[in-house]
């Protein structure tokens, strides 16, 4: 067996040659992962965004039609008593400056108007809940993800929470026809 330098240093320029392939290819597949993952977390810093506009609006809707809703029960109570107060009430109760009421009652109000208005508006109410809670498993899934900022994500939670933690345990009933104690399990 003979042994030349010049095939000594051609073996090590091979393995030189492949070990610098190895790593160029490394360094490519971890810049793809890199971007990928930049990528990732900017689609999800996005649709936190977004979610946050989706929870301001849900929560519009939802402050909306529980003061609607509290008209509506006004009325009622008041179309028992002869309905001496109807337009009042229908002027008084208001949201952003708007006859909320008068708008999704009408002028004519008979007690089939008042129940039918007022099942619509607890299916509203419903509604809206749902659409807080999907909002609220979606940020339970991108914060265990930890592909955003925790901080920004525990900002919208810690508002979600809020929205239903105004509402209280005792008025959970309130907010929509489940029960409270399911309610409240959804929300821990």
């Amino acid at each position: 067996m003979k042994v030349s330098i010049d095939s000594i240093l051609g073996s090590a320029r091979r393995i030189n040659s492949q070990r610098q392939l190895e790593e160029e290819r490394f360094n490519k597949q971890k810049k793809e992962v890199k971007s990928d993952t930049l990528s990732l977390s900017s689609k999800v810093n996005t649709r936190l965004d977004s979610i946050e506009r989706e929870f301001r609006d849900i929560q519009s809707s939802l402050t909306k039609n529980q003061i609607i809703r509290n008209g509506i029960e006004e009325l009622n109570n008041d179309y028992r008593r002869g309905g001496e107060n109807q337009q009042s009430i229908m002027d008084a109760v208001t949201f952003e400056g708007n006859k909320v009421l008068r708008a999704y009652v009408g002028e004519t109000i008979t007690q089939e108007t008042l129940d039918a208005r007022g099942n619509a508006i607890y299916e509203s109410i419903n509604n809206d809940v749902n659409r807080l809670k999907r909002l609220q498993v979606e940020l339970d899934n991108i914060m265990a993800s930890n592909l955003a900022g925790n901080e920004k994500v525990e900002n919208v939670m810690v508002s979600v929470d809020r929205a239903f933690n105004e509402a209280g345990a005792a008025s959970a009933d309130k907010i929509s026809r489940v029960r409270p104690d399911a309610v409240m399990r959804l929300i821990k």
